[in-house]
């Protein structure tokens, strides 16, 4: 059983769904970067989606485009992610690690290379959001061989013909997407949502992850109501730790709002 099979087994036994914070590695500096990790997995934090800097993120809002030109500038690349997980490991973090990254920089590392690298460093999944399944096999099967989980990507416009393909050989989770659209907050959750938790509830066994939009401890709050195992957070933690005065404060308090709602109510 993988590290993240393992997690949610056990929050499913304990009847609440995960808090998943999503952070750009190296925005603005990796010390930065470290004392977030930190501060979010002393708040709450239950699985984390690291992501690697790249220079034409479309699939994300402003707000992460600019974490990503920030860790760009001061250098960060694909190495010293791998680098920053190894470090949390020898450190004693023992929540689950995913990489959620275009495809672009794993082509340029290399694929077997990067996916051995990632598990040697600590990593326990894989999410490349623009490679569809259609041409993923080979990294597929890369991850697969090196025990990384596969975490497929869903969304709102996936025609109902289509999902099973995409669901095909996902292991870990699965990555709901809120709205069409890129990365960045919402102040509701969109019927979109609703509609694609039933669906996806109905077609995999797997846990489900909604992200894109999530910013509030109600948002939380209504992902568990309608049927998602986990909230993925990424735009307004980078948001709020970005603030400028006492950033990590205003992180701990967030989370610990938004963990408040995770129990699952009967």
């Amino acid at each position: 059983m993988s590290r993240l099979q393992e997690t949610f087994s056990r929050l499913k036994e304990e009847g609440r769904g995960a808090y998943i914070p999503y952070v750009c590695i190296g925005d603005p500096d990796m010390e930065s970067s470290l004392n977030l990790v930190r501060a979010l997995e002393e708040s709450g934090a239950d699985v984390f989606e690291f992501g690697i800097p790249f220079s034409d993120p479309i699939a994300d809002g402003p707000v992460i485009q600019g974490a990503m030109a920030r860790s760009l500038d001061g250098g960060t690349r694909t190495k010293d992610v791998l680098r920053f997980i190894r470090s949390l490991r020898e450190g004693g973090m023992d929540r689950p690690i995913v990489i959620m990254t275009y495809y672009n920089p794993v082509l340029q590392y290399g694929e077997a290379r990067f996916c051995r690298d990632l598990v040697a460093a600590g990593g326990d999944g894989l999410l490349v959001v623009d490679l569809p399944p259609e041409e993923s096999a080979l990294l597929d099967n890369l991850s697969r061989e090196n025990g990384l989980d596969v975490i497929r990507l869903v969304a709102p416009t996936t025609p109902a013909g289509r999902m099973s393909k995409v669901l095909q050989g996902g292991t870990g989770y699965v990555y709901a997407v809120a709205v069409a659209g890129v990365t960045g907050g919402r102040k509701s959750m969109s019927q979109e949502a609703v509609g694609l938790l039933q669906e996806l509830r109905e077609r995999t066994e797997l846990p489900i992850a909604l992200g894109f939009g999530i910013s509030s401890p109600e948002h939380v709050r209504e992902a568990m109501r309608y049927g998602a195992d986990a909230v993925v957070e990424g735009s307004n933690l980078v948001s709020i730790y970005s603030s400028g005065e006492h950033p990590l404060s205003l992180v701990r308090k967030h989370v610990r709002e938004m963990v408040s709602m995770l129990p699952v109510k009967p």
